[in-house]
């Protein structure tokens, strides 16, 4: 089973994260801007990890995403980092992404992250110390449990997209 971890992180609270679920797979996390993109459909399990901006993922995750190909049957995993909210959103508008794609979705964590009240303006003041070494075990031992579900399946496990026949 092969399996990447691929973040994009800004304030390094979704990194931390990253690197956490990473080490659980027992791969090494990378960032959004240095994946090769050849990689992508090799993969079983693609885990993908975004901060939480404007009550969803980032702009450049959305964008990473709708440029893979399709991918029956791989599958896929959410990670996101927030200030305070909009990470159940998050993880279902990923879930949605990877769904197009084809991908069987086994779900997502989040963590609260170190933050300013209002994007980049003003001092980091909210959460700090987030995410913390009990989230980042969480995410580490989340890792792990992907391993189990994330075999390669079966042909007959394959979901087949229905197709419209005419009499």
């Amino acid at each position: 089973m092969s399996a990447l971890v691929i973040y994009h992180s800004e304030s390094g609270n979704t990194r931390k994260l990253a690197q956490a679920v990473a080490t659980g797979l027992g791969v090494a996390a990378v960032s959004l801007e240095s994946v090769d993109m050849t990689r992508v459909p090799d993969c079983d399990l693609i885990c993908v990890g975004t901060p939480v901006q404007y009550g969803g993922p980032s702009r450049a995750v959305r964008k990473f995403i709708a440029r893979m190909p399709a991918m029956p049957g791989k599958r896929a995993a959410a990670f996101c980092t927030m200030h305070a909210s909009g990470d159940a959103k998050t993880i279902h508008q990923l879930q949605l992404l990877f769904e197009a794609k084809g991908m069987v979705f086994l779900g997502g964590i989040s963590a609260r992250g170190w933050s300013r009240l209002i994007g980049r303006i003003g001092p980091r003041i909210f959460n700090r110390g987030r995410p913390n070494q009990e989230e980042l075990a969480g995410a580490e031992a989340w890792g792990r449990s992907l391993l189990s579900q994330s075999q390669p399946l079966r042909p007959a496990d394959v979901p087949v997209p229905e197709v419209a026949t005419t009499p």
